[in-house]
């Protein structure tokens, strides 16, 4: 046993001297390219019409004639954007000439003397797992800012192809950013991070950067215009729009856009829930069980789905049916303080009162300022012939809701 530990400890000693020295060497490189690949970087700033700041990246220099790579998301809604240079010199940008949208990588031309630009070579093959890397960019408007790490995965995404996972930290405004070997060379393009932990950070890899040929560009103006026009023709934006109708209780319209959205995307859940709900804001109830059907089909656990369902049901006067809709939604969240209150109604119109009342006490244990749930109450000990009861619902709801307070007091003095 002596002898073995002896030859563990020997061996770890070996490993301490000898992984310094690899690390000493890594440092000597690491000035030398930040010094080298500085003069590339720039931040990129865009505004909105009002000429107001609106989003701040990073990005670096692909070509000799002004090409900027970065994430495409940092001009999304831009009315105007330009580059500050290392060197502290703005330019305009003013064509996007190659985009990949999947990627989230988009090449911009940029009005600036070529004496002015100093571009970067991009590797046309994937790094190697543990391979040395830096990335220099503008996180939090910090310009130039260098963070290093290695490379720590090559994962193979399914229906989007590979990327690059990196320790090196990446945050907001280093969106853009070249991730650049030791020999200079950019292996992809810094694009976002796991919220759950500062070191799974990724970069969309060098191979579809190189596949951004410069093209017939646009302008800004017109690139947002068709980038908006392909957002609203998508489910994602379809279903925005409906829900702008919705909120401002144009259901009608609402629901056109909902229809759109669930062509578009046949397991859109969310789609199929609102479009239950603009259906039954119109009283439509039959067809609010088919979109709501729809949604929990996709969704089984989907409480909200199920809530609804539950007061279509009780609007048709289906109490029992809509009081085993609500069950399902407190099966998958017990807190939901609704779910609760609804089935207390339920059972309140079942006359089955004992049930009622321990429902609409579920609704106020999780949700003390429930004004419904205690107006429920109320009602629950006047059909019970609780005058008591019901006047001490009453004083509490003249603190959370007047008007419905008044109606507790009308039905107990009536």
């Amino acid at each position: 046993m002596k002898i073995h530990q002896w030859l563990l400890v020997t061996f770890t000693t070996f490993l301490l001297c000898f992984t310094p020295l690899s690390l000493i060497i890594a440092q000597e490189q690491l000035p030398e390219i930040v010094k080298r690949i500085e003069p590339s970087i720039v931040l990129i700033q865009t505004y909105d019409k009002e000429g107001k700041p609106l989003a701040q990246g990073s990005g670096f220099f692909i070509s000799k004639n002004g090409d900027v790579i970065t994430s495409r998301h940092v001009i999304l809604d831009a009315f105007r954007a330009e580059i500050k240079t290392a060197q502290g010199k703005v330019y305009s940008i003013t064509q996007v000439v190659a985009e990949d949208k999947e990627g989230d990588i988009i090449r911009l031309s940029v009005d600036i003397p070529q004496k002015e630009v100093k571009p970067l070579s991009v590797s046309s093959s994937y790094p190697e797992v543990g391979e040395k890397i830096v990335v220099v960019g503008n996180p939090l408007g910090l310009e130039l800012t260098v963070a290093d790490g290695i490379v720590s995965a090559v994962r193979d995404v399914p229906s989007f192809g590979k990327i690059i996972q990196i320790t090196a930290p990446v945050s907001p405004g280093s969106s853009g950013s070249p991730v650049v070997n030791m020999k200079g060379e950019v292996i992809g393009v810094a694009t976002f991070q796991l919220s759950e932990g500062q070191n799974l950070n990724f970069a969309i890899p060098g191979q579809r950067i190189i596949k951004l040929k410069s093209g017939t560009g646009k302008s800004l103006t017109e690139w947002q215009r068709q980038a908006s026009e392909e957002w609203i023709a998508s489910a994602e934006g379809l279903f925005y729009m409906g829900l702008v109708f919705f909120f401002g209780e144009e259901y009608e319209k609402a629901l056109s856009y909902f229809e759109k959205a669930v062509l578009e995307d046949l397991q859109n859940a969310d789609a199929y829930l609102y479009m239950g709900a603009a259906y039954l804001k119109l009283g439509r109830y039959s067809e609010a069980m088919q979109a709501f059907k729809q949604a929990i089909r996709i969704k089984p656990d989907y409480a909200e789905a199920h809530i609804n369902m539950g007061v279509t049901y009780a609007n048709l006067g289906r109490y029992t049916e809509a009081i085993e809709a609500y069950k399902q939604a407190i099966r998958i969240r017990p807190d939901y303080a609704e779910a609760h209150c609804n089935m207390g109604a339920a059972y309140l119109k079942l006359g089955r009162y004992s049930e009622a009342i321990q429902a609409f006490k579920q609704a106020i244990r999780i949700k003390p300022d429930y004004a419904e749930a205690h107006f429920g109450m109320g009602l629950v000990y006047l059909l019970l012939d609780d005058k008591g009861s019901a006047l001490e619902q009453y004083k509490i709801l003249r603190e959370l809701n007047r008007d419905l307070a008044n109606e507790l007091f009308n039905l107990i003095y009536e």
